[in-house]
């Protein structure tokens, strides 16, 4: 079916767009059955040429929002709505927008469902939970294998928590995990690397740490990852001492790494430095 459209509408990805098209139709139902879509908002980024775009109509959204960069893409959505290839098609609003400059408006939950190329995960994630007055309640996103690599909190061959600026951010705001591995093969054209869905599901743990703080802190700590957490922030200004007595507060090792401390670590630091500041 995915490959059909493809011959079709003569598609040919573009290596500039990062394009690379999900064909196993498995895949693309599992990714639609995978939530609760009926009656909500949902907006899906990418949706290139509405592969996934029909299973997830067939859900029976409330509105499909579909953000698509690619003109010509457009026009093939366009076209298999006028053709009426979609169920449910009066659900759908394309919006022909980059997706780091759309704000959505909805006052309620909306689900977001995406596939995106390395180069701009990070700066998607971002927008998603930290740019927009109302985050998505859940996020379903495709992306590359070494990217779920790098936000996951994995754990060390001793069972320490090993964390990363890009896997802070984001576990301050939901938690993510792995909902299917999905091989090369799978994509036309097939990419070098594999890829894995992830589900994002937003909390509000750590909301009483203003992000803003948050993020200018975590990038001085991780100026130099592989150095001790105490010379990171003593180069980033703060006293030795003052850092030292907080440590001891906190009963933080005097030696520790900036990997070594989780998101709860991080958070409850933070909010002492702060305190002990103002």
């Amino acid at each position: 079916m995915t490959l059909d459209l493809i011959k079709k509408y003569t598609i040919k990805a573009k290596k500039s767009l990062w394009q690379n098209f999900l064909i196993n139709d498995d895949i693309l139902q599992s990714i639609a059955d995978t939530f609760e879509i009926q009656g909500k908002n949902i907006i899906e980024v990418w949706p290139w040429y509405g592969a996934l775009t029909e299973k997830l109509l067939e859900k029976n959204p409330l509105k499909l929002t579909l953000i698509e960069l690619d003109r010509e893409m457009v026009e093939i959505l366009q076209n298999r709505i006028n053709s009426w290839d979609f169920k449910n098609s009066e659900k759908i609003c394309i919006k022909n927008i980059d997706v780091l400059k759309y704000f959505p408006e909805f006052k309620e939950y909306y689900f977001v469902i995406a596939n995106i190329p390395y180069y701009i995960t990070s700066p998607i994630l971002r927008h998603f939970l930290y740019d927009l007055e109302k985050s998505p309640e859940k996020m379903l996103i495709l992306m590359q294998k070494d990217v779920w690599d790098k936000i996951i909190l994995w754990q060390d061959k001793n069972w320490k928590v090993k964390s990363s600026v890009l896997s802070l951010f984001v576990a301050k705001k939901c938690k993510a995990r792995e909902i299917i591995f999905v091989w090369k093969q799978n994509f036309f054209p097939a990419p070098k690397v594999e890829s894995s869905v992830i589900l994002f599901e937003r909390h509000n743990d750590f909301d009483f740490l203003d992000d803003k703080i948050f993020f200018d802190f975590i990038k001085k700590a991780f100026v130099e990852p592989r150095k001790k957490l105490i010379n990171n922030l003593s180069k980033a200004g703060f006293d030795k001492d003052f850092v030292k007595n907080i440590f001891k507060q906190k009963n933080i090792d005097e030696n520790i790494r900036p990997e070594y401390l989780n998101i709860s670590s991080w958070c409850s630091l933070i909010l002492d430095f702060n305190k002990n500041l103002t």
